[in-house]
């Protein structure tokens, strides 16, 4: 919010400069980030009319002019087209200097002296909100002004400019009133409030207009005026000044009123055309689904029944809070108004604005929150400006449809209490002379705070704490005399889930992995360029109501797509032996009903690229992933998506769950995804890895005997996994078989096309004694025969 200075000193009377204002405003904890002076970057510029305009006599593009800069007529030679006999123009003389840094010196030009400059709109770093023309090419042409009168004070930018930070639980701030409210209590002073005074005629609203609120959870207040003879004209220098000091441009008095009517109280307001209402009726409802209108920016949009609508008795005519209807604007040709005041539900309005993606002045306010009662406040502030400006006639009777309790809420908190929560010993005629200058009525009996909230503060005071809050910042946070802090102090806890990724993610990192972070969304072309099939489940996604496009339109049902892009991007930057992981959440709405939240997933996404990584290397830290979690019964069975090499791909399982998938990335998928090498990846849901997570460590004393060392090479068919037949070994080893390491697979000649070795070293000990050769050999044996008998397996000789 910014306000200026000036503006403030309408309802304040101080004396005090921007300087030494700043340290009340920051002692009493006002949000304000400082000030800075209006064109203080412009020194030495005036206003000039230009007398006469003579061509060059060597150059056929400059003229010269001979400029009235008020104390002398000066000459300037230039080459701007737009200039002319009679114009009122910015002019730097001779030591001026402009916000772009340049300093103006007297100097020749072809040979013909010029003793300034003439300035445009853009070298003065001025916006069309601050003056009329300040965009257009060329020189600045002034609507008119004082001849050799500064340029900051002809055009009211000699003013200090206050910004200041509105916390959500002050809306209050977000107006000019409200800022001077908390200026006067900080600098305990009076705030004078402006003067409401107007005539009204003997007719009835009624006979103009009819107002129905239809969803009154939406609208807590609607208060509509009616004007009729109105006369459209610029509205008067004053008006003009305070709305361009805040940034506004100024377009006619209606318009202006009220722009300014808000940026003053804080309550947005609009001017319908009487004309263009329909029926003379207006609706204050709800939109149908697909509903349609063209807003005051000139765009069409498309409603929902979400957004809150102004209408006529046939079609909208506003979007509530947020903006008005083109049909319904304020024309040259407007006879009679139909001023609106109105409050609407914070929550609708942010909601409607986010999805409509359109953000105004006044939906900013709504969307934080404006007290229904300033209403009325600003409607007859509204009609004050009317009757000073002479902007039309003001007819009788005014339309207050209340759908809210305005009464007061009232706190009563004890003086102890107070004192006890800041650790003070002030007294409560201090705590209720404190409360007052806030103005928040308060009485005391002695011991006894009852404080009646007002409206434009009911949104962030409700008990003791709040009234011990405001005595506080008032009587001066460095009154308080600092003290350590008291209580019990527990220690923290990092929940299981995360410290189990803290874990996760310092192993990844030992085996050489870099963490990568993606986007939680994409489109579905990301799963078409997966090969994926038009049933595959990963297709069916949460589709995001507002979103950026459609390649952002869903959120990822998998990872996958996106650490392809990560390695398609390190291979293209010419990096070698790539590996990256991932952390994060899938969303699956086919867990949940359709209406619901999706069910969200923690993940584990690896991708690994490089001449020396293989489907080996990503198993392998898989692994180890599984034996730091103490992952019991997992294995590699042979499978997976047809997104992966079809012969080098692989489910993990536990007992009967597949908790993940790892392989080798498809060619076809690879060339979609412009990856230029073979690439690996794999991926594991994490909540179904850590549920069967074991921290349980047991201590097994190094051995005291020797181990016996047996190594069987067993000739199989190629579809027998070498995992399954691990898992044979260790049924069947007995007791003493200690550990079963898998060493080679071969395939060729003199073996069958069909067949394959798989080797394993075994390890047999006992902890008792040293094994015999005959006890190692007995174990082999039934190892062999079992494998004889599951999968028709021979020892390779």
């Amino acid at each position: 919010m910014i306000a200026p200075y000036r503006w403030i000193k309408d309802y304040v009377k101080t004396d005090l400069s921007p300087e030494e204002l700043m340290p009340y405003l920051i002692g009493t904890g006002t949000g304000v980030e400082g000030f800075t002076y209006q064109g203080q970057d412009i020194e030495n510029v005036v206003i000039g009319q230009i007398k006469t305009i003579e061509k060059h006599p060597d150059a056929d593009k400059l003229v010269v002019c001979m400029v009235d800069v008020g104390t002398e007529t000066i000459q300037i030679v230039t080459g701007a087209s737009n200039v002319f006999e009679g114009a009122y123009i910015p002019v730097a003389l001779n030591g001026a200097k402009l916000p772009n840094g340049m300093k103006i010196k007297k100097g020749k030009l072809r040979g013909v002296e010029s003793n300034g400059m003439l300035c445009s709109g853009e070298e003065l770093n001025l916006t069309e909100a601050q003056v009329k023309g300040a965009s257009e090419h060329g020189i600045l042409i002034l609507e008119g002004g004082t001849i050799g009168q500064d340029i900051r004070k002809a055009l009211a930018m000699d003013d200090a400019i206050f910004e200041f930070e509105v916390e959500a639980n002050r809306p209050d701030l977000l107006s000019v009133i409200g800022i001077a409210r908390e200026v006067a209590a900080a600098i305990d002073t009076d705030l004078h409030m402006p003067e409401i005074k107007y005539s009204e005629n003997d007719e009835d609203i009624h006979a103009y207009v009819d107002v129905s609120v239809l969803n009154p959870e939406f609208c807590p207040r609607y208060i509509a005026r009616a004007i009729k003879n109105i006369k459209i004209e610029e509205s008067p220098d004053w008006l003009k000044k305070r709305l361009r000091s805040t940034g506004v441009r100024p377009i006619s008095n209606i318009v202006d009123i009220t722009n300014f009517i808000m940026l003053e109280t804080g309550q947005p307001m609009h001017a319908f055309d009487a004309a263009d209402i329909g029926g003379d009726k207006i609706n204050v409802r709800t939109a149908k689904k697909g509903e349609m209108i063209t807003t005051l920016d000139d765009k069409e949009r498309t409603l929902s029944e979400r957004n809150l609508l102004i209408c006529d008795a046939d079609h909208p005519i506003g979007i509530g809070g947020i903006m008005g209807g083109q049909n319904s604007e304020i024309k040259d040709t407007t006879k009679t108004v139909i001023f609106e005041s109105a409050n609407f539900t914070y929550g609708n309005i942010r909601q409607s604005s986010r999805e409509l993606g359109l953000s105004t002045e006044a939906s900013m306010r709504y969307s934080k929150g404006v007290d229904p009662a300033v209403a009325k406040l600003a409607m007859d502030r509204a009609l004050t400006l009317v009757e000073m400006l002479g902007a039309g006639e003001i007819v009788g009777g005014e339309i207050d449809v209340l759908n809210c309790d305005l009464t007061p809420k009232t706190v009563v908190v004890t003086a102890d209490r107070v004192n006890a929560l800041l650790g003070t010993n002030i007294p409560i005629g201090e705590m209720t002379r404190i409360l007052n200058r806030l103005e928040i009525e308060t009485t005391d009996d002695g011991t006894t705070l009852t404080s009646k909230i007002p409206s434009f503060r009911a949104m962030d005071m409700g008990q003791g704490a709040d009234i011990a809050e405001e005595v506080a910042r008032m009587y001066g946070y460095d009154k308080i005399e600092e003290a350590l802090m008291t209580g019990a102090v527990a220690a923290g806890e990092i929940p299981f889930h995360e410290s189990c990724n803290d874990r996760l993610k310092a192993l990844l990192v030992n085996n050489g992995y870099y963490e990568a972070s993606t986007y939680s969304f994409f489109g579905m072309s990301e799963l078409d360029k997966l090969n994926l099939s038009a049933d595959d489940p990963l297709r069916k996604m949460v589709r995001l109501l507002n979103p950026l496009g459609e390649e952002y339109a869903y959120m990822r049902s998998t990872p996958i797509p996106e650490m392809l892009k990560v390695l398609a991007r390190n291979i293209n930057m010419k990096q070698k032996d790539i590996r990256m992981f991932e952390t994060g959440r899938v969303y699956l709405p086919d867990k949940t009903p359709i209406d619901d939240l999706p069910d969200e997933k923690a993940f584990l996404c690896l991708g690994v690229s490089g001449k020396d990584e293989d489907f080996y290397t990503v198993k392998g830290t898989l692994e180890n992933i599984i034996e730091a979690f103490g992952v019991k019964e997992a294995r590699f069975e042979f499978g997976g998506p047809d997104y992966y090499h079809p012969g080098r791909k692989a489910v993990i399982r536990v007992n009967d769950t597949a908790v993940g998938e790892l392989g080798e990335v498809h060619p076809d998928v690879l060339k979609n995804f412009e990856v230029t090498e073979r690439a690996y990846i794999a991926y594991i849901c994490l909540d179904d890895l850590y549920q069967y997570a074991d921290d349980t460590h047991v201590f097994t004393p190094l051995p005291r005997y020797p181990a016996a060392e047996r190594d069987i090479a067993l000739i199989v068919k190629d579809g027998v996994e070498a995992g399954v037949l691990e898992a044979l070994i260790q049924q069947n080893g007995g007791s003493y078989l200690e550990s079963t390491v898998l060493f080679d697979v071969y395939k060729g000649k003199p073996l069958a096309d069909d067949e394959k070795s798989i080797a394993f070293s075994m390890i047999f000990r006992a902890p008792d004694r040293t094994l015999t050769d005959e006890e190692a050999n007995e174990a082999v044996g039934r190892i062999t025969s079992a494998a004889k008998a599951a999968f028709n397996a021979e020892i390779r000789q």
